[in-house]
């Protein structure tokens, strides 16, 4: 199993994303800590090498139609996984973070049928195809952790759903902003001050609203006093408050105006001409 888990890097006949030199040091029981598996339950692989490779802001990890010969689990950073339509459109489908697995889509079918890109600096455990059925039976801590990182995905898919099935792209947006609190506190991070590692236009493709959209909807919470926002540093002022709109499914922006005490608390901390002109440069 050593040799051929190493041999993943050298292999000249595959894609280019196989040949990139691996950060050092990765090893199973450094991908299973990665993935929530206790360090005292892991450190039982820890003889067992693992490509883990380092992937630059923008770079792709897959490209959509690209052979499907490994998983790839999220060590440190940030991934969008998206599909790209005839017209060239950009449709992002998830956000990938520390732990997730990412190509799971892919284990039934010849090649990708998503692509994978780097939101920041990251680091991903390479793991081939060809191995998941030996892993699984020599290391079940990973069998494990494999069949939690898959239904972890399928939860994803729920979550997309859940927030596609508000109407008001407001609501919408709280939801979004709510995973991402619920994310970096399971991170270990804080749920009420975070950045934003997607652009906004990659936010209003997974909301399935124009970009132009999401700066607005950004500014209607944020005159509402649930959210402070500056280029891409959220601050949720009112988690209560932003989770009881999240919770609406058809309410309207007009309705959410209605709100007066809301509106009123916004206007007494005031959204100055600076704090719009931050919400405008959410980076395109």
């Amino acid at each position: 199993m050593t040799n051929r888990l190493h041999s993943v890097e050298a292999d000249e006949s595959g894609p280019a994303y196989f040949k990139r030199p691996a950060a050092p040091g990765g090893s199973m029981a450094d991908l299973l800590i990665a993935m929530g598996t206790a360090p005292g339950d892991a450190c039982a692989a820890a003889h067992v090498p693992v490509v883990l490779r380092r992937v630059h802001v923008g770079e792709c990890l897959v490209h959509e139609g690209s052979p499907a010969k490994a998983l790839y689990f999220v060590g440190a950073g940030t991934f969008k996984i998206f599909h790209t339509d005839l017209d060239g459109y950009e449709q992002v489908l998830a956000i990938a973070n520390r732990g997730e697995v990412m190509g799971y889509d892919a284990l039934c079918m010849a090649s990708h049928p998503t692509a994978i890109m780097a939101l920041e600096d990251s680091t991903v455990y390479v793991v081939l195809l060809t191995e998941l059925l030996e892993l699984g039976q020599t290391l079940p801590a990973f069998s494990e952790a494999f069949q939690r990182a898959g239904s972890q995905t399928l939860i994803r898919s729920r979550e997309l759903a859940d927030m596609m099935a508000a109407v008001a792209s407001e609501v919408r947006l709280a939801r979004f902003l709510i995973l991402m609190s619920q994310r970096m506190r399971a991170a270990g991070q804080s749920p009420r001050r975070f950045r934003l590692r997607m652009a906004r236009r990659d936010i209003a493709s997974l909301l399935g609203v124009a970009h132009e959209t999401v700066s607005r909807s950004f500014s209607c919470l944020t005159l509402a006093g649930l959210l402070h926002v500056s280029n891409r540093e959220v601050e949720i002022l009112d988690l209560e408050g932003l989770r009881a709109f999240s919770r609406t499914t058809r309410r309207k922006a007009d309705d959410f105006y209605a709100l007066p005490e809301r509106v009123m608390a916004g206007q007494r901390r005031g959204v100055s001409r600076r704090s719009s002109a931050s919400l405008n440069r959410l980076a395109a």
